[in-house]
């Protein structure tokens, strides 16, 4: 009897660093498609203000567009390195996100714009956000995983993937705001969250995650 070894993505969460009293909320629905290699995403954050300060704006990690190009602090840091790998990249081979809806729970647009690393969002809220209230938004984007060649994170070329923060996270404030570039140190920092996902994949991959493990909800659905 032949047996054939479906490809495997296996999602992955490190130990992240980051203090919450009250926890915020994150849901997502998240579509794998493995002919493009992109992941679309409609995610609806509550973020609770736990500090004594009045917020006007809330910044996210977007670590999955480290790799959207030479002008990003990971391949800066990989030049600082001599590793040309991301600078010669093929188009095809970079990842990057393209955020296309943000709004409030009013479904009113929130304007928002990269840091200077390309890799962190500043989100402007519609109105401030006094401590210990909360706020929804909604954003839908698509991420394009890159090749695993440059930090082994993303796609092989054997059909698998392997992801780690390929999705938006909270900066932490805690009366000012930790701003953090991925620089390929494993080392996000970001705030807590109650996180579940709905993650919708093709039928022929196989998925392994460690979700459970870190008290995160992952529901699989193959199609």
């Amino acid at each position: 009897m032949e047996y054939i070894r479906k490809p495997i993505l296996f999602l992955l969460i490190l130990f992240v660093n980051g203090l919450s009293i009250a926890q915020h909320s994150n849901k997502l629905t998240a579509i794998l498609d493995v002919e493009s290699k992109e992941i679309t995403i409609q995610q609806e954050f509550i973020y609770v203000n736990n500090s004594n300060d009045t917020l006007a704006l809330i910044y996210f990690n977007d670590w999955a567009n480290a790799y959207a190009n030479k002008n990003t602090a990971l391949a800066k840091r990989f030049s600082e390195e001599f590793k040309k790998g991301l600078h010669l990249a093929k188009e095809d081979e970079r990842g990057h996100t393209k955020i296309t809806s943000t709004v409030d729970d009013n479904y009113r647009g929130l304007n928002w714009e990269y840091a200077p690393g390309r890799d962190i969002i500043k989100i402007d809220l519609n109105k401030p956000l006094l401590p210990q209230e909360s706020t929804k938004i909604f954003i839908t984007y698509k991420v394009k995983l890159p090749s695993d060649k440059f930090t082994t994170y993303g796609y092989d070329n054997k059909g698998g993937y392997y992801l780690k923060d390929w999705y938006l996270t909270p900066a932490v404030y805690d009366g000012q705001w930790h701003l953090h570039s991925n620089k390929n140190l494993e080392d996000l920092y970001t705030d807590m969250a109650n996180t579940s996902i709905e993650l919708i994949i093709p039928k022929n991959l196989f998925a392994v995650s460690n979700f459970h493990e870190l008290g995160k909800n992952l529901s699989l659905i193959h199609i």
